[in-house]
């Protein structure tokens, strides 16, 4: 059966780099949850001050975006189902995989233990058979030979997000949209990048707003698919 990909890219998902694990903001919040500084996510909402010495820091320490697009996108039935399947692309270039069967915590603060197991182990749980594992050292060996519809502002072109979708499930690209706060896509993912194309309507989205936008239009593809 074929399915539809989609793909959160350049995800503000990470840990918390070592050049500000000694930052007083940092050292606080570990002590806090009773962690070391490497074990946490960088979150801007707690870690603003520590982050701006980081490079680019505008684009990261986001985890808030990942987890609400995530949770309008699995475990709703077309990926239950087997039509849609759900990664994460890092912005240090991995791609995370996530199983239909997974359940993610609606807890903010448990997303982000969950994803920060996944960020130091490779996957979660620790042993077993895995719920969200690394799928790909980077973009391009996940992409293979497929194309990449990628979701932008900037694109010229608009379509509806049904007609986005049912172009992926017919020529077997990804779909990918951007899961980091502001700023550009980088020179990579845009080399990769087959189609340009922007959600048709008013004011830009944000990426939860995209990706309940194409988990309503995955719905649709289903009933159409069994009518």
């Amino acid at each position: 059966m074929a399915k539809v990909t989609v793909v959160l890219l350049e995800a503000a998902l990470e840990l918390i780099p070592e050049q500000i694990a000694g930052h007083p903001q940092v050292v606080r919040t570990a002590r806090r949850y009773g962690l070391r500084p490497g074990e946490m996510l960088l979150d801007a909402g707690i870690h603003w001050k520590a982050m701006r010495s980081l490079e680019a820091w505008w684009r990261r320490g986001r985890p808030d975006i990942v987890h609400l697009s995530l949770l309008n996108l699995l475990e709703k039935a077309p990926v239950r189902e087997g039509l849609a399947e759900v990664f994460v692309h890092l912005q240090d270039g991995r791609v995370i995989a996530f199983s239909p069967g997974v359940r993610l915590p609606k807890n903010y603060d448990r997303f982000k233990g969950l994803m920060a197991q996944v960020l130091r182990l490779g996957r979660a749980p620790p042993e077993g058979e895995p719920l969200i594992w690394t799928a790909a050292k980077d973009l391009r060996e996940f992409l293979g030979n497929r194309g990449l519809i990628l979701l932008s502002e900037d694109a010229e072109v608009e379509e509806r997000p049904a007609d986005i979708v049912r172009e992926a499930y017919e020529t077997g690209s990804a779909i990918g949209f951007g899961a980091f706060p502001r700023g550009p896509f980088s020179k990579d993912v845009l080399s990769l990048a087959t189609k340009m194309v922007r959600i048709r309507g008013g004011e830009p989205l944000k990426a939860w707003d995209v990706a309940c936008a194409l988990s309503c239009a995955l719905y649709d593809l289903a009933e159409r698919l069994k009518g």
